[in-house]
């Protein structure tokens, strides 16, 4: 849990504040488009002026969230416009749901260099240090929760807008409450969330049951190259650019297909595959807990979870598989045969 003096400090920070921009990771989830949502709606009731500025375009279910205009670094603004003052007015920035640079692609270079005043909220266990005041927990599940705690500490109203957004942020980082990470806590949220607003049959629509037919035409794709490795243990999945041309799906529709694999019994870890423009690719982790896949994601200079991480890997493509697929086997007892 998070101290006292320091949601004091975050406190504050905002206070002192006029002009927020608000950003999270890239490939933006739930957890983060929540976060981002439920902030601006709690900024702008306290007479701050907020923005938000994401690194990649939002899956449609999640742009769905936002009534105000949500640019997309790199496509709406230039990385030169941000270098050359673009977000000069701006007195605060938040981040939530990381604090790595990697994570930042072009905007961590203007953070380095722009000196103003950065509230992070985030709770993975590794980061860069790039708040001003950061406000981490760990044991939270979701960045949700720690937004949660933060209003609830300031004092603010907990709106039906701002319950609804925290309690996507919470539904979506445990999988629909169903990951390893689920805990008394999250479910004591939750039902303060519904008390205040939330709705959990439009929200369970909004992310399972809002897909294009892009997207499930894009799973079938995956699904036909699906591989099973140490005895059924380990799954790989790959999406070419060729599979997003042909069924006409796009980046943000690869969210949470590989957990599709993670049905089958045998499977301890997986791993989804998207190649990027730049011919490398865009390697997902996930696992059941016998693999900690944090560790793998690290030791290729990415991040995240011990049961869900990412990493970017160079191509070819037999060559990233090989990597991940050798790495998790490491971890895994081996079998004797008999």
């Amino acid at each position: 849990m998070t101290s006292s003096e320091v949601y004091k400090d975050a406190i504050t920070l905002i206070e002192q504040s006029s002009n927020v921009l608000i950003t999270s990771h890239i490939r933006p989830d739930g957890d983060a488009c929540g976060c981002i949502r439920a902030m601006l709606g709690a900024l702008k009731a306290q007479g701050k002026q907020a923005r938000p500025i994401f690194m990649s375009p939002l899956a449609n279910w999640y742009q769905a969230l936002f009534d105000c205009e949500t640019p997309v670094l790199g496509n709406d603004i230039t990385q030169q416009q941000l270098m050359e003052g673009y977000y000069k007015d701006v007195d605060l920035i938040i981040i939530v749901d990381t604090d790595s640079n990697v994570q930042l692609p072009g905007f961590a270079d203007w953070l380095a260099v722009c000196d103003k005043k950065v509230l992070v909220i985030d709770h993975h266990i590794s980061g860069d240090n790039l708040g001003t005041v950061s406000v981490v927990d760990t044991t939270a599940a979701a960045a949700g929760e720690i937004v949660f705690d933060l209003l609830k500490f300031a004092g603010w109203p907990i709106t039906p807008d701002i319950a609804q957004s925290i309690y996507i942020a919470l539904s979506s980082d445990t999988g629909w409450f169903k990951f390893g990470n689920t805990d008394s806590r999250i479910f004591h949220t939750a039902a303060e969330l519904i008390d205040a607003g939330a709705r959990p049959n439009e929200i369970y629509a909004l992310l399972y049951q809002s897909f294009s037919p892009s997207r499930i035409y894009l799973m079938g794709r995956m699904l036909e190259h699906l591989e099973l490795h140490a005895d059924g243990r380990i799954a790989t999945q790959y999406i070419l650019r060729s599979d997003f041309d042909e069924t006409g799906a796009t980046g943000a529709d690869t969210e949470n297909l590989i957990d599709e694999c993670q049905r089958i019994q045998s499977v301890q870890a997986a791993m989804l595959l998207v190649e990027l423009a730049d011919g490398g690719f865009r390697c997902s982790l996930r696992s059941k807990g016998a693999v900690d896949v944090r560790k793998i994601a690290q030791k290729y200079g990415g991040g995240g979870h011990t049961l869900a991480s990412g990493v970017n890997l160079e191509g070819p493509l037999e060559k990233a598989l090989e990597t991940v697929v050798n790495e998790a086997k490491k971890q895994l007892p081996v079998i004797s045969e008999q």
